[in-house]
């Protein structure tokens, strides 16, 4: 009785401790759900700060700041060093002013770190499956919230409208895309570990249905980042010996139970929903026709009769002339200053806001980032790890392409790599049971 009694504890610890995990790794679009659909809360950052402390409450251990665990120390170092740089140049090299959301972002970035070494290494079991269902509800939010809104017809961009005063017209297109591609990858993750029938066409046609989300997001990044993803992994599991393998496993009675099962289900949804379809293709379509845009305003190339200017890419363009001018001028060497320059390109605008230090702790970090990433996709080490290593790849557009180094949509999941990617101890965790971690910072 009292073994049951502790193993429920510690099975309710790991769930809270995930739950608070996915809240703020992928909470965005809960939160413009419950705050701009169904309009509970205040219309404004007020609600995602409530929001963000309620994850931090759930993740919070009773022995908090009396045990923590080893983290990847080349990621620690180089992550936390380039926040510490941003932070100083906030406070003492700052042209823009304080602001109470930079400071809020700060104090949420590190106060989720601290938390994640405070939480063992076996929440990693628990993290996957409640990330995946974390997603797939937002996906679904999305269709209910995309349904109930009159000014949002088939074609556009799929994302939840804004309801705060002062905000952008309709929504942002690149968190659907970002959830889409978190419920893909989690049900990719997930689908080896479940033999049952049901339970794999289930993940498959949540596959699936990420799949169209990210579609119908019409997010350039989340589209190449899968074609990065899909890539990747195909030059590291590409054997003849597999493929006759995966034949022949296909033929297997549960396999081509399956199997029918999917295509029955495909032909039913064509047929009943041929519109559905249709709406996809056109929005690849849309997708094609903006690729060539984005390809005319870079390169002056016009492959196709209507390329036309691509607003997005142009202010690239001329994000891309302040950082030559910046390396060009004694800015080169201490940057000018926190958030001086928005050039849509974070790995530029660390050099052009805070030098050549805040470059390379920034794409330092990034690239160390990039090597564990292939790594964990040769190994395997565990679900959590697989799963951060290909959303990693998912990010690499981004960050050639969108948003600024300091941007918590970033360092959230940042926070969880640096926690959980490239642990050399994660191979002998996997390998037989975890003994009782220490205090120390060694498990």
């Amino acid at each position: 009785m009292n073994l049951n009694l502790t193993a429920l504890i510690r099975n309710f610890n790991f769930l809270r401790y995930s739950v608070g995990i996915a809240m703020m790794f992928n909470g965005f679009p809960l939160i413009f759900f419950f705050r701009d659909t169904l309009g509970i809360g205040p219309a404004s950052s007020t609600f995602t700060a409530i929001f963000f402390l309620l994850a931090l409450l759930l993740m919070t251990p009773t022995y908090l700041f009396l045990r923590f665990y080893k983290p990847n120390p080349i990621l620690f170092n180089l992550g936390v060093g380039f926040l510490a740089i941003s932070m100083y140049y906030f406070v003492f090299f700052n042209p823009v002013g304080t602001g109470v959301t930079d400071i809020g972002n700060y104090v949420f970035i590190f106060a989720f770190l601290i938390l994640l070494l405070s939480i063992p290494s076996d929440v990693q079991e628990t993290v996957v499956p409640v990330l995946f269902i974390f997603s797939l509800f937002s996906n679904i939010t999305l269709v209910y919230s995309l349904m109930t809104d009159p000014s949002w017809t088939v074609g556009m961009r799929a994302a939840v409208s804004f309801s705060n005063e002062g905000a952008q017209a309709g929504g942002n297109p690149h968190i659907t895309a970002r959830n889409g591609v978190i419920c893909l990858l989690s049900a990719l993750v997930l689908i080896p570990r479940y033999k049952s029938v049901f339970g794999r066409l289930f993940l498959y046609f949540s596959v699936l249905f990420s799949l169209g989300v990210i579609v119908i997001s019409l997010a350039k990044s989340s589209y190449l980042g899968v074609g990065i993803m899909v890539a990747l992994y195909v030059f590291y599991n590409f054997k003849v010996t597999r493929i006759f393998s995966a034949i022949g496993s296909l033929f297997s009675f549960k396999n081509l139970i399956v199997l029918v099962i999917v295509i029955i289900g495909i032909n039913y949804f064509l047929k009943v929903y041929s519109n559905v379809y249709y709406s996809l293709v056109n929005y690849w379509s849309v997708f094609e026709d903006r690729i060539m845009d984005v390809v005319f305003t870079s390169l002056g190339v016009k492959l196709t009769e209507t390329a036309d200017i691509d607003a997005s890419a142009m202010g690239r363009v001329s994000g891309f002339a302040d950082f030559l001018d910046t390396i060009y001028s004694w800015d080169v060497f201490l940057g000018k200053g926190y958030k001086f320059g928005f050039l849509d390109i974070p790995i530029l605008e660390a050099w052009v806001n805070h030098g050549i230090l805040g470059f390379l702790f920034f794409n330092g970090f990034n690239f160390f980032l990039f090597i564990y990433s292939l790594q964990e996709i040769k190994r395997n080490t565990s679900p959590l790890s697989t799963f951060l290593a290909y959303f990693f790849l998912s990010l690499i557009v981004l960050l050639i392409s969108g948003g600024r180094p300091y941007d918590i949509a970033y360092w959230f999941p940042y926070a969880v790599m640096i926690r959980f990617l490239g642990i050399k101890y994660f191979d002998k965790f996997n390998a037989k049971p975890a003994p009782k971690q220490l205090v120390t910072a060694n498990p």
